[in-house]
C-alpha cells in the first residue's frame, strides 16, 4: 500500500490516464487563450464532440463490417451486449482493431475541428465577452442534443464503447492504454510548443497583445483566430476520443460546462502562455481529484464530499491569484532564434558598424 491506497497500481493507471486527457485539454486551451487571447468557454463542446463520434459510430461501424446483427430500434438497450461482441471481434482481429482505433480517432479529430470551424463563423468577430458566452452556449447545446436524441449516444442512458485493445494480453492491457494516451498527450504538447516558438507563435502573441497594431502591420486577425480555434478544437476532440475509449462508455451528462471551467482553472493555476504551466495545472487538478476520489469515504465533511475537489481547487486558485497572479509558471519569452549565434554576429558587426544589418536579416 502507498499512502493508504488499497491498489496503488490501479490508482496510478487511472491517475495517468485522466492526466493525459486533461493535459491535452489544458494545452489546447492555453494555445487558444494563453497565446492568442480567445476566451473559449465552450471547450467542452469540442471535447464532447470527439467522445460522441467514438460512442456513436464505433460499435455500429464494426457491427456492419463484421456482420454482427443488432436491432437499431432497441440499440439503446442492447448497446452493451453489442459492444461486448465487437470487443470479442477485436480480440480475434487485432489488425482490424488498430485500423478502427485510428479511424475513430481521426474522425473524432475531424468532427471537432469542423465544430471549431462552424463555431468560429458566428463568434470569431465578437468582442471577448460575447465570444466567450457564445462558445459556452454552443457547448451546452451539443450536450442537450446528444442527451435528447437517443439514436446518437442513447440519450440519458449513455452508450458502451468497444475495446479496440482487447487483443492485448490482460497483464499489459491497461499499460497499453496509458502508453497510447501519454504518447498522444506529449505529442500534442510538443506540437503546440513548436508552434509557439515559430513565427506563427510570435504572430499570435502580437495579436493578443495589440490586435490593432497587428492588423495595421498586415496580419489577418480573423483568419488567425479561426485557424487557432480549429486546431485547438481538434486537440480537444483527440482528448474526447481517448477518454471514451479508456472509460468504455460515453454519457452526455459527463460533458457539463463545469469541465470547461476546470480546464480554465488548470491554465490559470499553471500560467497562461506557458505550455509547461498548462501541464502543471492539469497535474495539480488531477492529483487533487484522484486523491479525493480515493479517500472520500474516509472524509467527514458537512457537505457532499464529491464537491470537495472543487472546494480545494477554488482555495488553491484564490491563493495563486493573490500571491502569484501570473500563475505558478508564468509566460517567458520564447527562444525563437539561436541567441548564441546572433550574439556572435552582433559582436562581429559592432567592430564594423553593421549592427542594424544583423537585426534586419531576421
Amino acid at each position: 500500500m502507498v499512502l493508504g491506497i488499497v491498489d496503488p497500481v490501479r490508482f496510478l493507471l487511472d491517475f495517468t490516464a485522466l492526466y493525459a486527457v486533461y493535459m491535452i485539454l489544458s494545452v489546447s486551451l492555453n494555445f487558444e487563450y494563453g497565446y492568442l487571447g480567445i476566451p473559449n468557454f465552450g471547450k467542452v463542446l469540442f471535447f464532447a464532440g470527439g467522445a460522441f463520434i467514438v460512442g456513436g459510430m464505433t460499435a455500429r461501424f464494426v457491427a456492419w463490417l463484421a456482420g454482427i446483427a443488432y436491432s437499431p430500434e432497441t440499440y439503446s438497450i442492447e448497446n452493451v451486449k453489442l459492444s461486448m461482441q465487437v470487443s470479442q471481434y477485436f480480440a480475434q482481429n487485432p489488425g482490424v482493431a488498430i485500423l478502427v482505433l485510428l479511424l475513430a480517432v481521426v474522425l473524432a479529430i475531424g468532427f471537432s475541428a469542423l465544430l471549431g470551424l462552424l463555431a468560429s463563423y458566428p463568434a470569431i468577430r465578437l468582442r471577448e465577452d460575447y465570444l466567450g458566452i457564445t462558445l459556452l452556449a454552443m457547448g451546452e447545446l451539443l450536450r442537450v442534443i446528444a442527451r435528447n436524441y437517443e439514436p446518437w449516444v442513447c440519450g440519458t442512458f449513455g452508450v458502451a464503447v468497444p475495446d479496440p485493445l482487447a487483443w492485448v494480453p490482460t497483464s499489459l492491457h491497461d499499460f497499453a492504454y496509458i502508453a497510447l494516451m501519454l504518447s498522444a498527450a506529449f505529442g500534442v504538447w510538443l506540437f503546440t510548443e513548436q508552434l509557439a516558438r515559430s513565427p506563427f507563435g510570435r504572430m499570435l502573441r502580437a495579436i493578443r497583445d495589440n490586435e490593432v497594431a497587428a492588423a495595421a502591420l498586415g496580419k489577418d486577425v480573423v483568419k488567425t483566430r479561426m485557424k487557432v480555434l480549429i486546431v485547438g478544437s481538434a486537440m480537444a476532440g483527440l482528448a474526447g476520443a481517448l477518454h471514451a475509449f479508456y472509460t468504455h462508455a460515453v454519457h452526455p451528462d459527463d460533458y457539463m460546462p463545469i469541465r470547461t471551467f476546470l480546464v480554465w482553472v488548470m491554465v490559470i493555476l499553471g500560467g497562461a502562455g506557458n505550455n509547461a504551466g498548462a501541464m502543471l495545472g492539469a497535474l495539480i487538478y488531477t492529483l487533487i481529484d484522484r486523491l479525493i476520489a480515493q479517500y472520500k469515504y474516509a472524509i467527514a465533511a458537512p457537505f457532499d464530499v464529491n464537491y470537495l475537489s472543487y472546494v480545494i481547487l477554488g482555495i488553491v486558485l484564490i491563493l495563486v491569484l493573490m500571491y502569484k497572479p501570473e500563475g505558478i509558471l508564468p509566460e517567458k519569452p520564447s527562444e525563437t532564434i539561436d541567441f548564441s549565434r546572433k550574439k556572435q554576429e552582433l559582436e562581429q558587426a559592432k567592430q564594423s558598424g553593421r549592427e542594424l544589418e544583423v537585426f534586419s536579416s531576421d
